[in-house]
């Protein structure tokens, strides 16, 4: 296989001054030849996707009858253009012999799916079609699946400072100051607590006086008239029903009319029933004022965790921190007296450790599924040392567009330690997100593969005439390329 080239030309316009010698002149003639079998394939930037690799070929035809479409490819590396090769363009009569030493190679360059930054070129070296082919197999090699995307460094797993209650209160510090645990980061204004406990008080004072009369005179004064009641209906009854008793014995004696008897029956059984009646009232208003006697204690034991609450606030009203650290992000006020109006839960600052860095990338769901359970390095493009690092946390992003078509966003935040610490902030840098275990899929030589129309082929060998067949094809690793489809462990390739 011929050395690959490092200069780029244009075939398609041979620089062949007239007054060369015939020696140059028979070199542009074979340069005008080769020309009409070569064209050169342009390579376009490649955007790392989290499975795969966009790119884009621009191909023609290469050559006529059988040397069609025998123009496979032998190397992989990075396109750079060489002082040389600018004095190349700028000066041809310099270069002439570098020029013809590149053409006598007889060499093209080709694109291949492989790993490789968004703003990064690479070029693949096409070999002499006219060498002897070899016959290699279909390999299984190892490809590891990875993400990369730029990042930008900040602070990792920072802590929130928030406020324990509502109210006002002055911040007593200001940002990127260092602090230890417990050191006071801000003060509430008293005044509005001091209202509220001394509501609380009131309210519980009145709710303790209305219980104690409920379970005092209330009740007592109550269960007696009740009592009353009942003993005045008890003796009605039993009066009417001794009535009752003498006008039966008369009625069977005849010496009362039944008129009279059925009356006095009468009257009996509406005593009995006002009894009744009586009995189920009195139950019925006990149990309700027990169940009021209850509803004031829930209410007594309410307002005196109120105030509890309230009074403990008064005694501590001052926001700590809640470890060692350094305060970023302070929130600010424009109000006269220096004080913030916060509702609880509201924050006011954000507690770092300086050593711990950190980046925050989003991924759809596909990524997601590489993303999880990857192995996370982060190369700052200062030094473009990797520093392992650790999925700190997950969040879901929905937007009105991706819940309209079914997909959602997840924004992943990445942790590492740096000794640098600060120096490191808001520089950019690359994430690398590696699935831990590495599978074998089928490979052949990037040198063995075919382009035609746009299209990638092999020519696969089946021990006669060899057969151009259409392969699917992922990304590179050491001078192979992974076969998606199309060819089997096994099957052999001409390379």
């Amino acid at each position: 296989m011929s050395s690959p080239i490092t200069q780029p030309f244009s075939p398609r316009n041979p620089a062949c001054p007239s007054s060369l010698s015939s020696m140059r002149a028979k070199w542009c003639s074979r340069r005008s030849r080769r020309s009409e079998r070569f064209e050169r394939t342009k390579i376009s930037r490649c955007s790392v996707g989290p499975s795969h690799f966009r790119h884009a070929l621009s191909s023609s035809s290469f050559g006529q009858g059988k040397r069609r479409n025998k123009i496979v490819g032998s190397a992989f590396r990075r396109k750079s253009r060489s002082p040389i090769s600018r004095q190349f363009l700028r000066e041809p009569a310099v270069s002439f012999v570098k020029a013809a030493l590149n053409i006598s190679a007889g060499a093209l360059f080709v694109v291949l799916p492989g790993l490789a930054l968004a703003d990064q070129t690479y070029q693949i070296a096409v070999a002499d079609p006219a060498r002897k082919a070899r016959r290699v197999p279909v390999e299984m090699r190892p490809f590891p699946e990875e993400i990369l995307r730029a990042c930008k460094i900040g602070y990792g797993r920072p802590m929130a400072v928030v406020a324990p209650v509502s109210g006002r209160l002055a911040l007593d510090v200001a940002d990127g100051r260092s602090v230890k645990a417990g050191d006071v980061i801000a003060r509430y204004d008293t005044d509005a607590l001091k209202r509220r406990a001394e509501e609380i008080r009131l309210d519980l004072d009145y709710v303790r006086a209305r219980l104690d009369y409920r379970t005092g005179a209330y009740q007592e004064n109550t269960r007696a008239i009740q009592s009353l009641d009942e003993a005045e209906k008890v003796a009605t009854r039993d009066y009417l029903a001794a009535q009752f008793a003498e006008m039966k014995r008369l009625y069977g004696q005849g010496r009362l009319a039944l008129g009279r008897y059925q009356e006095a029956q009468r009257k009996l059984h509406e005593a009995d029933a006002a009894l009744e009646r009586e009995r189920r009232e009195t139950a019925l208003a006990r149990q309700e004022s027990g169940l009021e006697v209850i509803r004031l204690t829930h209410d007594v034991r309410k307002r005196e965790n109120a105030l509890a609450e309230a009074e403990a606030k008064l005694e501590n009203a001052v926001v700590r921190a809640p470890a060692a650290g350094r305060l970023v992000d302070v929130e600010t006020t424009t109000a006269a007296d220096g004080k913030l109006t916060v509702d609880e839960g509201d924050r006011l600052a954000l507690l770092v450790d300086p050593g711990q860095l950190g980046a925050r990338l989003q991924f759809n769901d596909a990524e997601m599924r590489l993303v999880r359970n990857a192995d996370v390095t982060v190369a700052p493009q200062v030094d473009g040392k990797p520093r392992a690092a650790e999925i700190s946390a997950f969040r879901a992003l929905e937007t009105p567009a991706e819940r309209a078509r079914g997909a959602l966003s997840t924004e992943v935040e990445v942790a590492f330690r740096d000794p640098a610490g600060p120096a490191l902030l808001n520089q950019t840098a690359t994430c690398r997100f590696t699935k831990p275990s590495v599978r074998e899929e089928p490979a052949v030589p990037v040198s063995a593969v075919v382009i035609k129309d746009d299209q990638t082929f092999v020519r696969k060998d089946e021990g006669e005439e060899p057969e151009l067949i259409r392969v699917e094809l992922g990304d590179i690793s050491d001078d192979y390329i992974r076969v998606l489809s199309g060819l089997n462990p096994g099957d052999f390739v001409l390379d």
